[in-house]
C-alpha cells in the first residue's frame, strides 16, 4: 500500500531527477558553445543556458521545501532519510555545477579570439568530456543503485586532477616558449590550483553561513545577494 509519505518522496525524486536533466543538458549545452564558431549561435546557446540557470535555482529550492516537509510531516525511517539527504546534498553539487557551467560559457565566449584559447581548445574539450561522463556516471549511480558507477566517478575525479595539470602543462610546452618562460607559466599553473582550492573553501564556507542563517531566521537566501554590511 502507497502511502503518503511513499508519495511525498516519490514527488521529490522526480523533481530531482528533472533538476539533474537539466544539469546535464546545461553540460551539452556547454559543449556546444564550445564547438561553436557563429556569433549569433554562441549568443542563443547562452540564453539558454541563463534561462535554465534559472529554472535550475528554482527546482533547487523547491527540492530543499519539500524535503524538509517530508521530514516533518512523516518522520521517515532511516533508509528513506539516508536518500532524502543523499538527494538534498547532491542537489548541491549539481546547482553548484550549473553555475560553474554558465562561468565558463560566459568567460570562453568573452575569449573567443584569443590565440591561448585557439592553443587550448583541444585541452578545454577533452577535459569537459571527461567531467561530463563523471556527472552523468555520479547521477546514474544513485537512480541506478549502482555502486560501481559511484566508484567509477571517485577513482576519475583523482585522474581527473591529474589530467588537468598534465594537460596545460603540454599546452605550455607545445607552444615553443623559451624554457624559463615554460618554467614560470608551470609555476602559474600550479599556483592556480592552490587558488582554486581556495576558492571551493570559500564556496563551502559561504554555503556553511547559508544554512548557519536558514537555521536561526528560517530564511533561504541562496540565489540571492542578500546587502551585508563589512
Amino acid at each position: 500500500m502507497t502511502t503518503n509519505k511513499d508519495l511525498a518522496i516519490q514527488k521529490i525524486e522526480k523533481e530531482f531527477e528533472k533538476l539533474s536533466n537539466l544539469v546535464l543538458e546545461q553540460l551539452q549545452l556547454l559543449d556546444e558553445v564550445l564547438n561553436s564558431k557563429e556569433d549569433s549561435v554562441q549568443e542563443k546557446i547562452i540564453g539558454k543556458l541563463l534561462s535554465n540557470e534559472e529554472k535550475i535555482d528554482k527546482h533547487d529550492v523547491q527540492l530543499d521545501e519539500n524535503i524538509i516537509k517530508v521530514m516533518v510531516l512523516y518522520h521517515p525511517v532511516a533508509t528513506d532519510l539516508r536518500r532524502l539527504f543523499a538527494i538534498y546534498h547532491m542537489c548541491i553539487n549539481l546547482e553548484r555545477v550549473g553555475d560553474l557551467v554558465v562561468n565558463i560559457a560566459l568567460t570562453y565566449t568573452d575569449m573567443k579570439d584569443s590565440s591561448m584559447l585557439a592553443d587550448s581548445a583541444s585541452t578545454l574539450h577533452n577535459m569537459l568530456k571527461i567531467t561530463s561522463k563523471m556527472v552523468n556516471r555520479a547521477l546514474l549511480s544513485f537512480i541506478n543503485e549502482d555502486t560501481e558507477f559511484a566508484k567509477w566517478t571517485i577513482n576519475k575525479d583523482m585522474e581527473f586532477d591529474d589530467l588537468n595539470k598534465k594537460l596545460l602543462k603540454k599546452n605550455i610546452k607545445a607552444a615553443g616558449l623559451p624554457k624559463e618562460s615554460q618554467r614560470v607559466l608551470n609555476n602559474l599553473v600550479d599556483v592556480r590550483s592552490i587558488i582554486a582550492a581556495l576558492e571551493r573553501i570559500g564556496d563551502n564556507a559561504t554555503n556553511i553561513a547559508e544554512s548557519s542563517l536558514y537555521a536561526m531566521t528560517g530564511s533561504n537566501i541562496r540565489h540571492q545577494n542578500p546587502k551585508t554590511e563589512n
